[in-house]
């Protein structure tokens, strides 16, 4: 299983509103074969057909929704949904129902994802009442690999500083090959640049509470002649519908 080492991880979220951790703060006990075959879970995904940037190479996507209870760590899939935004927050592709394939119950019974979400749920309560450690709430995962043609530039985040409206994500790095660039960065709704960095190592990580910031991720270069290039994430958000940590469209 997935563990996380780093203590500081709550007080820095409180005083920040967002943390960046290495891969390195994460252990792995056992599961190794298991942590193989989540990594490979990228390399089957459907293609994301409102990315646009054809000339320059393809983003794929997972998305899907759940009921987490922090209590059991059990995490159950709901009903198929679009994944909608507001052009406020989305001036790329807001306003449209985006469809996007569902997890597969493979990924989702990983230890793998299993451990992720308790991991990042465990950090956002750090930050929240402690009436609301035991309550259900709404998981939402992406996982996200972006290809790039040989000697091209491509935006990552073609939607520019954004904000994707959730009260926290936490956002994981699962690899990149062939790419330069790719630098993270966060934003205050000022835009004034809090944090960056370039991920380089599996698990490297971003905390943040979404609603309250802004974030980006600067063009990647394939410096390649002949060879693609990959950059891979998976991000995983809480909500609860209904009340004052529901998701702002």
């Amino acid at each position: 299983m997935l563990h996380l080492n780093n203590r500081s991880i709550g007080h820095n979220l409180r005083r920040d509103k967002t943390v960046t951790i290495s891969g390195s703060d994460f252990t792995l006990n056992g599961e190794f074969d298991n942590f193989v075959k989540f990594t490979k879970s990228w390399e089957d995904m459907g293609v994301d057909q409102f990315y646009g940037q054809a000339k320059h190479g393809t983003r794929y996507r997972r998305y899907s929704d759940f009921n987490y209870n922090p209590v059991t760590h059990q995490l159950t899939q709901l009903e198929h949904r679009a994944y909608e935004q507001s052009l406020i927050h989305n001036k790329y592709v807001g306003g449209i129902e985006r469809h996007f394939n569902d997890f597969d119950n493979n990924i989702i019974t990983s230890p793998i994802l299993q451990s992720l979400v308790k991991i990042d749920f465990n950090v956002y309560k750090e930050v929240l009442p402690e009436k609301l450690h035991t309550e259900t709430w709404q998981c939402q995962i992406h996982q996200i690999r972006i290809e790039i043609k040989p000697d091209q530039k491509i935006e990552i985040t073609p939607e520019g500083i954004h904000c994707d409206g959730y009260p926290f994500s936490g956002v994981h790095f699962w690899g990149r090959h062939n790419v330069e660039g790719a630098q993270s960065q966060i934003f205050t709704k000022d835009e004034i640049l809090v944090d960056s960095g370039t991920y380089q190592n599996i698990l490297d990580t971003t905390f943040f509470l979404d609603r309250e910031m802004l974030h980006y991720v600067t063009p990647a270069i394939n410096p390649t002649d002949t060879q693609m290039g990959f950059r891979q994430i998976i991000a995983v958000s809480f909500s609860r519908p209904g009340s004052e940590y529901d998701i702002i469209k």
